[in-house]
């Protein structure tokens, strides 16, 4: 992977952070809803299980927050998801309030996004498989439309850095952005993230971080289906399409590793396979297991797998010189000479609805927070911890923001459906 010329580095890296909150006032269209209960438009993108999901949340967060419009690149997805929210209006309230799709306002097709967003609406949620993301995010962005992105946010390097290219602009217009980062909505995770950087913990030597699971599906291809719609729909096998599974689900781990750092990795060493998988068509891997290193010489061991009747762990571990910290599962704790439990609270509601409980409440304070910074660079480790598994080579930071290597086609509508060969250890990459 060679640098391009005019290489972005480490240093310049961080000195463009920006982070945008608490501005006097937002809009949409200068609009600012501010304290009151004034309505919230989304617009839903992608309309498979977790975009469902992402639109109940939404409509749930808070009152008049309606959902408009709904887009796939399959309209049965559309109707389906339809299906599913109309559903749960007899159950609950806030749904049969804020559910206010008219057929006109459903959309199919790779244009389907665009408009979404044409439609008038203040707030869209992006929930299509991540290849799509930096597409999504720029034609969001340049239409001054409030963003949900769920991570990872783009699954090659020229992806991240096309939306990093927009936090400027975001800035400019009042923009705020959300991820899917649910996990630093979890308030006892955030309690044990704050005691480890209030020293709780001593200094940090090592972190763990763990997404070791069964079986992840699999789609037959269904009568009629092009090749790139048959990938479209089988879109966890397609490395554009997911970034592989390091990328796509492990990153989660990556992130709260991160946010206890306060910091990316400098560099990665990885190994990985497919050993499971070998019969499904597809070309991603169903193991890595990654040595990052931050810049202060602290080593995260970091270890995903995929492969059914296999012990799952998922969570993050960390050592310290006065304990021993632990994210696994819901439990959350210290042993050590500072052992405690940080326990749930009460009011906590599911992550997957806090963050947009938290989102809708920071709009309405006239604030615009914006997880831009962070979002980007948890997905580039998650890339640069899968390309030294594709490799076999040691990575730098420096090396894989400026890596020129694009795995989305560069024109989506136009690509025939053909995917790369499964990415081998010491061969080039293609």
């Amino acid at each position: 992977m060679k640098p391009k010329k005019n290489t972005m580095t480490r240093r310049r890296f961080l000195k463009t952070s920006t982070k945008v909150t608490a501005l006097a006032g937002f809009s949409v269209a200068t609009q600012a809803y501010g304290a009151s209960n004034d309505r919230i438009r989304v617009g839903l993108v992608g309309c498979g299980g977790r975009g469902t999901g992402a639109a109940r949340d939404a409509m749930m967060a808070g009152p008049n927050v309606e959902l408009v419009a709904m887009g796939d690149i399959f309209r049965a997805k559309v109707e389906r998801s339809l299906a599913q929210l109309s559903k749960l209006k007899s159950s609950n309230k806030a749904i049969q309030n804020n559910l206010k799709v008219k057929p006109s306002r459903c959309f199919a097709g790779l244009d389907a996004y665009k408009k979404v967003i044409d439609s008038g609406v203040d707030y869209v949620l992006l929930c299509t498989p991540p290849g799509f993301r930096p597409d999504h995010i720029e034609y969001a962005v340049n239409k001054g439309v409030h963003i949900f992105a769920e991570k990872p946010c783009a699954t090659d390097s020229p992806g991240v850095r096309r939306i990093l290219a927009l936090e400027d602009k975001m800035k400019r217009k009042g923009i705020a952005l959300l991820s899917g980062f649910n996990g630093r909505h979890v308030f006892h995770y955030a309690d044990l993230v704050k005691a480890i950087h209030n020293g709780e913990l001593g200094d940090v030597k090592a972190l763990y971080a763990y997404f070791n699971t069964g079986n992840i599906w699999y789609r037959e291809r269904e009568s009629g289906m092009t090749l790139p719609d048959y990938h479209f729909h089988n879109w966890f096998h397609v490395d554009w399409l997911c970034g592989d599974h390091i990328v796509e689900q492990h990153i989660h781990n990556l992130d709260r590793c991160n946010w206890i750092m306060q910091a990316h990795p400098v560099k990665a060493y990885g190994a990985g396979g497919r050993q499971y998988h070998t019969d499904r068509g597809g070309n991603i891997y169903d193991h890595f297991t990654v040595e990052f290193e931050y810049e202060n010489g602290i080593r995260m061991t970091s270890m995903c797998r995929q492969i059914q009747g296999t012990d799952a762990k998922i969570g993050e571990e960390i050592v310290g010189t006065k304990g021993f910290g632990s994210l696994v599962g819901r439990k959350a704790q210290f042993t050590g000479e500072n052992a405690r439990v940080f326990r749930e609270y009460p009011e906590q509601h599911e992550s997957h609805l806090q963050e947009h409980i938290d989102f809708i409440a920071a709009l309405r304070r006239g604030e615009i927070p914006n997880d831009t910074r962070f979002l980007c660079e948890s997905t580039l480790t998650a890339i640069m911890g899968r390309e030294s598994a594709y490799t076999g080579k040691h990575i730098t930071w420096d090396e894989i923001l400026n890596s020129d290597l694009q795995l989305t086609p560069p024109d989506i509508a136009r690509w025939d459906g053909s995917i790369r060969p499964v990415p081998k250890p010491g061969m080039p990459r293609v």
